[in-house]
């Protein structure tokens, strides 16, 4: 059995601040993100214990700085499963920011 999840879409709409919730399938260890162009802000992790449940920040650990460019990066997600990507600044179009959660 694979390590790697599925790759979702975490798409954030256009003038929205974040994606909707993504069911990873899995609780994960880890989550692979490949950030589009964005508006420049700060994005970071909510998570949930449930798919509809409240989200919370999952902490400053997984927040990157980006500005405009298209990279991936790998974030530390401590076994959570249900999972939100929010931006710190309104998005001027639709990003479509893929995500795959990984388990050691």
């Amino acid at each position: 059995m694979s390590i790697y999840g599925e790759w979702l879409a975490a798409t954030i709409a256009l003038n929205g601040t974040s994606s909707a919730a993504v069911n990873l399938g899995k609780d994960c260890d880890f989550l692979e993100i490949q950030i589009p162009t964005v508006t420049s802000c700060t994005l970071g992790l909510q998570v949930s214990e449930k798919l509809a449940g409240t989200y919370d920040d999952l902490g400053e650990g997984v927040t990157t700085d980006t500005t405009t460019g298209s990279y991936f990066d790998v974030w530390k997600l401590g076994g959570w499963r249900y999972i939100k990507v929010v931006s710190s600044a309104t998005q001027g179009a639709e990003r479509l920011i893929r995500v795959r959660g990984m388990a050691q």
